[in-house]
């Protein structure tokens, strides 16, 4: 008896507790969380200063190889190649 009085109670208060939390933010459609930045084009900045910029970049970079091989990869293909 005791188990069945005791189950009842535990499922009243989950009950209670999930009746009180309301409806989850995740999947709401809100406009809270904006993107407008993330569709702007980067500002247009000459070739030779952006290959500048890569070059001094792929020299602070010697203490972590696999960063500073992605960016020399990119500089032959934006700079060098063009």
């Amino acid at each position: 008896m005791k188990y069945i009085l005791s189950i009842c109670v535990l499922l009243v208060s989950g009950a209670v507790i999930a009746e009180g939390q309301g409806q989850s933010d995740m999947f709401q459609n809100n406009n809270e969380y904006k993107t407008d930045h993330l569709m702007k084009m980067p500002e247009k900045q000459s070739l030779g200063d952006k290959c500048k910029r890569m070059s001094k970049e792929i020299e602070n970079l010697k203490g972590k190889p696999q960063r500073r091989y992605t960016l020399q990869q990119r500089y032959k293909l934006e700079c060098e190649l063009k």
